[in-house]
């Protein structure tokens, strides 16, 4: 004891903890870190158990299965008729479109549907035009709030000039090229 009284009190402590820490790590490496692997290893058995099991059992639906999935089918059909506009309410989505870019501060000079193509009998492309002037921020802004409207757009072609204004500022002219689709509402739908 009276060794340990001769040793000072910062010495004691910094021996202390490294006891400790000695402990904590020859726990982590005899006890903890083998048990860990040993379950990692069971996970792994078991996965391939499963695995192996899976493609023993053949694939069966039920009537109640079935009639689920067709469910969830026409559910996912419902969502893409939401999204698909018909070829009645197409002008619809152009408004939003002008009213859209004219919210973000753009002035729209050209807004013209360049044609439709006939994918099926399902549905139709529709391609369209939109000419635009403003700053930087509020194009990127338009072309970002762009995808949500809750319509299919895909952007396929952009242009940009700037130009000077009458007070010197630099404006960004755009020319955008556009399509999304509709379904076809009638057997002759929209032409080739």
């Amino acid at each position: 004891m009276n060794f340990l009284n001769k040793v000072p009190l910062k010495i004691r402590l910094l021996l202390e903890i490294l006891i400790i820490v000695a402990i904590v790590v020859v726990y982590y490496f005899f006890s903890y870190k083998p048990q860990v692997e040993e379950i990692n290893n069971l996970k792994k058995r078991y996965d391939r158990l499963a695995l192996s099991v899976a493609k023993l059992r053949p694939v069966q639906l039920s009537y109640d299965k079935f009639k689920k999935e067709l469910q969830i089918v026409e559910n996912q059909f419902k969502m893409v008729l939401k999204i698909l506009p018909n070829e009645k309410s197409y002008n619809v989505l152009y408004d939003e479109i002008v009213n859209l870019a004219e919210n973000n501060g753009l002035k729209v000079t050209l807004f013209q549907p360049t044609g439709v193509k006939r994918i099926d009998d399902f549905h139709s492309a529709v391609r369209f035009k939109i000419n635009v002037e403003g700053d930087y921020l509020s194009l990127v802004n338009f072309i970002y709030r762009l995808n949500y409207l809750n319509k299919i757009i895909n952007i396929n072609d952009i242009s940009i000039n700037p130009y000077k204004d009458k007070a010197g500022n630099f404006v960004l002219r755009s020319n955008i090229n556009m399509n999304s689709y509709m379904f076809n509402v009638s057997g002759s739908g929209a032409k080739k």
